[in-house]
């Protein structure tokens, strides 16, 4: 129960517990204009003016006074001038005369002026109370919408921070990271053409032409988040991203790991691109961790619809990091590995795989990101080393 509604009825109680100071007066037509007169206060509100005119037979008569004041200050609520005149009139004069309507001319003067007075009490008190209780109504919408309005200030303000945070991370994204990638894919370029034109290493060419070829992909990635960084349109990453399930397959062969891939589309109903690009972010990101963590592992990726068709299951499980294989004396070996030494000894070479993934960076974000594009989605993630050894992660994402 609210407050105004105990307040109301408290009001109501209190006008019918008057009768009590009249019980020994009452005739027929007294106690008809007194049921009247509370048989409408719950029309106050709806109907304020009609019940005001319905309960002022009962100040008329002396019998019941508190009815015509409550229905003047709902009278007063409403807030129109001319029904707040009326309304003050009606209940002044019916204060004012006597019952019955002949003693007026008995009355001494100074009873003239007493009751004068009283009426002015009775009828502007209640218009005072009722043009203030509007007042403060009227206040506290005023308030909540200057509230309102402060609180979209503070969110639109928040928004043109994150904008300008976008921006700026975008102008360091591409001033940065695009050089040095840039530079990457000149210089693979320009070995890759140098051996082909030299008729060199087959493998060196290979080599270089993956390096211009994943350097290629990253800048175009890269322009692709800068462009959604700084449009700030946060579904426009989903088209811009190659992230895919049917590229799951050249993700796992350009890997350089011993991948095995097993990849299921659900054939009922397109996946959602969000569902997509998680699952495409978790196996590269699993993959990356492959290779700095387990280098010489073998890998095995199954992405399969749920049984119930409600989910997308993601897995990534990698054997334990096995050593590089001894490469016979003279022949190159991928990643230069291993190199010949005096007498047939082998001596490993410095940017070999394994020292390599050794040296690549790794901010300790990467399981932490996996979860929270799980949990954003509504699914789940969990990684975790297996029993025998090695390491599994396991998303379940909704369809």
């Amino acid at each position: 129960m609210t407050t105004r509604s105990t307040a109301e009825r408290i009001v109501v109680v209190a006008a019918a517990a008057e009768l009590l100071t009249v019980a020994d007066a009452f005739s027929a037509v007294p106690l008809a204009v007194c049921a009247v007169a509370l048989l409408a206060l719950p029309l106050r509100r709806r109907l304020p003016l009609t019940t005001l005119c319905a309960t002022l037979p009962s100040i008329l008569t002396g019998h019941l006074w508190l009815p015509p004041m409550i229905a003047m200050v709902a009278v007063a609520c409403g807030r129109s001038r001319p029904r707040i005149a009326v309304g003050c009139a009606l209940l002044f004069a019916a204060a004012a005369c006597p019952w019955p309507l002949g003693e007026f001319a008995a009355m001494t003067r100074q009873e003239v002026l007493t009751s004068i007075e009283a009426a002015a009490l009775l009828s502007l008190g209640p218009t005072a109370l009722g043009l203030l209780v509007a007042t403060r109504a009227e206040l506290r919408a005023r308030l909540a919408d200057l509230t309102a309005t402060q609180r979209r200030e503070r969110e639109l303000e928040s928004e043109r921070a994150v904008v300008r945070e976008r921006a700026r991370l975008a102008r360091e994204m591409h001033d940065t990271v695009a050089h040095h990638v840039g530079i990457i894919a000149v210089q693979s370029g320009a070995l890759r053409a140098a051996e082909g034109a030299a008729g060199g290493d087959p493998w060196k060419r290979d080599t270089a032409e993956s390096i211009r070829r994943h350097s290629v992909r990253a800048l175009e990635e890269l322009r692709d988040m800068v462009g959604v960084l700084r449009a700030s349109d946060t579904g426009a990453a989903l088209a811009a991203a190659r992230t895919g399930l049917d590229t799951l397959r050249e993700l796992a062969a350009d890997s350089l790991l011993d991948v095995t891939a097993d990849v299921t589309a659900p054939g009922a109903a397109p996946v959602r691109p969000e569902v997509e690009c998680a699952a495409f972010r978790i196996v590269q990101e699993s993959l990356n961790n492959v290779r700095k963590h387990a280098p010489g592992a073998r890998v095995t990726v199954r992405v399969a619809p749920a049984p119930d068709g409600r989910s997308l299951t993601v897995e990534i499980r990698n054997t334990p990091p096995t050593p590089a294989p001894a490469a016979p004396a003279g022949s190159p070996v991928p990643g230069g590995a291993r190199e010949p030494r005096a007498g047939g000894a082998e001596e490993a070479v410095p940017g070999g795989p394994a020292e390599a993934a050794a040296e690549l960076p790794g901010g300790g974000y990467g399981l932490a990101g996996l979860r929270e594009r799980a949990e954003l989605l509504g699914g789940c993630l969990s990684a975790h080393p297996c029993p025998e050894g090695g390491f599994t992660v396991r998303a379940v994402l909704p369809l």
